[in-house]
């Protein structure tokens, strides 16, 4: 992954195409159907973190528009293969997409919905974390409880590096 911008976002419509063309499989189609990938990094000390969360200190997850949480950072393989196949090939964002994104988001000051969505990805990302802490401590004999400091919680915990907004 290049190193972008914080909060760079790209726009990305092309699921139909994809169908036609395709390179979608129909397993696939309903599967990836519009939302977000979101990408973030969680804040401050997170060593040891690595037991619970592989891409440490990176949180990966995939909500739908209607506010599903489709895959979050455990299925981080599946989320990279979307990202794969809505930007492979690409260099830029479609420009007509974006136009349609700042337009729906009066240039940004309207972000309310990705917002939402935003907060939903992470309290699922807070409640698989806790769950995946707590199924280590009762399988695993040498398992550490994690500091309560280095636990995500809530928004606060993260800084937004990307998202992909599929159309």
């Amino acid at each position: 992954m290049e190193i972008l911008p914080f909060q760079s976002y790209s726009c990305n419509k092309a699921l139909p195409c994809l169908q036609d063309l395709g390179i979608i499989k129909p397993a696939e189609k309903n599967i990836i159907k519009p939302g977000v990938v979101y990408c973030l990094r969680q804040k401050g000390d997170t060593g040891g973190n690595e037991e619970v969360n592989p891409l440490q200190p990176y949180f990966l997850a995939y909500i739908r528009e209607d506010g599903t949480v489709r895959f979050n950072y455990t299925n981080a393989k599946q989320i990279l293969e979307i990202y794969r196949l809505m930007c492979q090939g690409r260099k830029a964002p479609y420009e007509k997409l974006c136009e349609l994104f700042n337009t729906e988001t009066r240039n940004g000051e309207e972000m309310g919905k990705y917002t939402e969505l935003l907060k939903k990805a992470v309290y699922e990302i807070s409640h698989v974390f806790r769950k995946r802490s707590n199924q280590k401590l009762t399988t695993d004999r040498g398992a550490l409880l994690i500091p309560q400091s280095k636990q995500v919680h809530d928004l606060d915990n993260f800084e937004l590096v990307t998202w992909l907004v599929i159309k």
